[in-house]
């Protein structure tokens, strides 16, 4: 299984707290890449970018069918 980064959104205010949001966007195949598209990020008061590391699922090609029913399975055990 491959690990795949991804930009994260962390906001913060006094009376919630902090709370974390996925950046909707690509996926890096490296810290590296990540963190250079982190720097290239306008900053904002309040918000902090980081990069977090995911496990990349994928799909399985094989396909199976029973009945009208169709299933796809992933590598995942």
């Amino acid at each position: 299984m491959m690990t795949v980064y991804f930009v994260v959104m962390t906001m913060c205010s006094g009376m919630e707290g902090c709370v974390e949001e996925r950046k909707a966007g690509d996926a890096y195949a490296s810290r590296e890449e990540c963190m250079t598209k982190v720097s290239t990020i306008t900053r904002r008061k309040g918000v902090k970018y980081k990069c977090r590391s995911e496990p990349q699922w994928v799909l399985k090609e094989d396909r199976r069918v029973e009945g009208a029913k169709s299933f796809a399975t992933t590598g995942a055990k």
